[in-house]
């Protein structure tokens, strides 16, 4: 089939033309509107002027966390500013009188309360005594539950902390429902997570249209797992039902030990791909669980580690060993120092695409950063300047000025050399859409914060570098032919903008709506 496109601002990611071709599932042509007249074609599409661009790529997210969130109560700003507002935001969950359901919510940040501190089972035994109650914390490591959910899951005072994850205590030591990290969340998601491979199918079906109201085409799963379903079946049988978007997947380095495997699982649909492992070597800024160099501000602790330095050593063995990348959580400067130093005079083992993916690099001097630009090995950094944006008054309440302004230093990353990307690592943020692209693209360009802060106005950027930080950068993360740009002969994964970013005013690019999108040349209904 032959599409032509015109009347459009078609933005390839180098350069701007008025009408494209589209054959069958790849760009054929581009050029203008008069050139556009003579070709023929099976549909003329009128862009009206619209602004086109390649459809985004979101390669550091979760999408079956958020297949979860799509059915439970945003706890999150602005809806919820308030423990009393979460309270009254979950007694109205539809799940709310139903037998054996849990009623569940996400995205509270203690720092964003009007009370100043993290919500307790006291709290949410008021949402129910019946049923058991589960929030999710803005950064998806741990959470928060009622009285009913703590008795399903066998915790008790004398429950010791789990490995990676601490059980927070009342002063009398009963429990008090708050689940510090992973490690702890798992115990509860243990008893909660009970559905069927066919349900979670079908939750995941609904990605397709959450995806295409952000323009997203492509997308990474940073936490893929094996049980109670392997990932890679999961979003293989979506894929098979219509499924557009095409995956990645990052399988935990857990999982991979605990069942001993040798190679990487494979999945059984073309546009579903098993792209490497991941390994956690801390928490977050926000919860003061990543590990830094120097005690957080007004605190004499340093964060957490998780994986170890061994951890390191057998995840190389098995990148090398599969041809698959090692993709790393790190926050903290302390836990980016130690993978440099692990990993930095070491050899690449892949020369496509980065060997090693520093997953958020939050904490990031110029010494640091000079370091990694004389690495041998091919690192990449893969961060969420959504995450300073949204929040901010955890970010200042935990670190000092100093460390403040080398947060996401997006000006820098680019600066040295080192391939980057911008993603949003959804649900995993204090905010009512954490995956949308328009408000990652504000604030890397603004460096203004959602309160109106200063996010470092010296490491902002331009529109152009923003917008390849979300397309052609983020391709050169994972093994593909694809260049996440409309060049000819490339996928035609293009998406239709509401306004033109080039034009408005940055503060109003999250009005911004996707007015069509193509991947692989088929238009993805709205």
């Amino acid at each position: 089939m032959k599409r032509i496109l015109v009347n459009g601002k078609i933005f390839t990611g180098d350069k701007f033309f008025s009408a494209m071709e589209i054959t069958d599932d790849k760009v054929s042509w581009l050029g203008d509107n008069q050139g556009a007249r003579l070709r023929n074609a099976d549909e003329v599409v009128d862009l009206k002027g619209r602004l086109t661009l390649p459809s985004f790529w979101d390669i550091h997210t979760h999408p079956l966390w958020i297949a979860e969130t799509i059915g439970s109560v945003a706890c999150t700003p602005p809806n919820v500013a308030s423990i009393k507002e979460m309270i009254a935001a979950l007694k109205k969950s539809p799940q709310v009188g139903k037998k054996d359901a849990w009623i569940e919510g996400w995205g509270y940040d203690e720092s964003k309360l009007a009370e100043g501190r993290t919500p307790t089972i006291d709290d949410l035994d008021q949402v129910s005594k019946t049923q058991p109650v589960y929030v999710l914390r803005s950064d998806c490591h741990s959470c928060v539950v009622n009285s009913v959910a703590l008795k399903l899951a066998g915790i008790t005072k004398e429950t010791p902390d789990p490995f990676g994850g601490m059980i927070g205590h009342f002063k009398n030591g009963d429990p008090n429902g708050v689940m510090i990290e992973n490690g702890a969340t798992k115990l509860i998601k243990a008893v909660k997570e009970k559905d069927t491979f066919e349900n979670v199918v079908k939750k995941t079906m609904k990605l397709t249209t959450h995806y295409r109201a952000r323009g997203i085409g492509v997308i990474s799963d940073m936490i893929s797992l094996m049980a109670p379903y392997d990932y890679g079946e999961i979003y293989s049988e979506a894929a098979r039902r219509g499924l557009a978007q095409e995956v990645y997947l990052y399988y935990s380095i857990d999982e991979i030990k605990r069942l001993q495997l040798t190679t990487l699982p494979q999945p059984s649909h073309p546009q579903v791909h098993a792209a490497g492992i991941k390994l956690f070597m801390d928490g977050t800024i926000s919860n003061q669980t990543a590990r830094v160099k120097k005690p957080y501000k007004n605190s004499e602790g340093t964060g957490f580690a998780i994986n170890t330095v061994e951890d390191l050593k057998f995840a190389y063995e098995f990148a090398k060993k599969n041809d698959c990348q090692i993709a790393i959580h790190a926050m903290g400067d302390a836990s980016i120092q130690l993978i440099l130093d692990t990993y930095g005079d070491l050899a690449p083992w892949l020369t496509d695409r980065p060997s090693i993916r520093i997953e958020h690099a939050t904490l990031l001097s110029d010494k640091l950063l000079k370091e990694f630009t004389a690495a041998k090995m091919n690192f990449a950094f893969v961060t969420q300047i959504i995450f300073l944006y949204a929040e901010y008054a955890a970010y200042q309440k935990n670190l000092e000025e100093k460390r403040l302004k080398e947060c996401y230093p997006l000006a820098s990353l680019l600066k040295s050399g080192v391939t980057t990307a911008l993603s949003s690592d959804a649900p995993a943020t204090a905010w009512i859409k954490p995956d949308d692209v328009f408000a990652s693209l504000t604030a890397a360009v603004t460096r203004i914060g959602a309160n109106g802060e200063d996010l470092n106005h010296k490491e902002a950027i331009d529109l152009l570098a923003a917008l390849q930080l979300y397309t052609k950068a983020a391709a050169k993360m994972v093994k593909t032919d694809k260049t996440a740009t409309l060049s000819v002969g490339q996928s035609a994964d293009i998406i239709v903008l509401s306004q033109d970013l080039f034009t408005t005013n940055p503060v109003k690019w999250q009005e911004t709506t996707i007015e069509k999108m193509y991947l692989r040349g088929a238009e993805i209904k709205n």
